[in-house]
């Protein structure tokens, strides 16, 4: 079980520690297609929006974390 834990450990740094690629969005390029779920459990694709003039999106990452 000590053996399980130390590995889970070693590679969660390990992943934590691998640079992400990153890109940025310059004014008036278009958003890469992304899936993302609602709070009803339904999936939402950007594309689902395209032709739309405005889209909102909010991120409220701690909503459901047990404090």
């Amino acid at each position: 079980m000590k053996r399980i834990v130390v590995l889970v450990v070693v590679l969660s740094l390990g992943l934590w520690m691998v640079p992400m690629s990153t890109s940025t969005a310059e004014v008036g390029e278009n958003a890469p297609d992304f899936v993302m779920h609602s709070t009803v459990g339904e999936s939402v694709h950007l594309a689902d929006y395209q032709g739309k003039k405005h889209v909102l999106m909010f991120f409220f990452v701690a909503a459901f974390a047990d404090t």
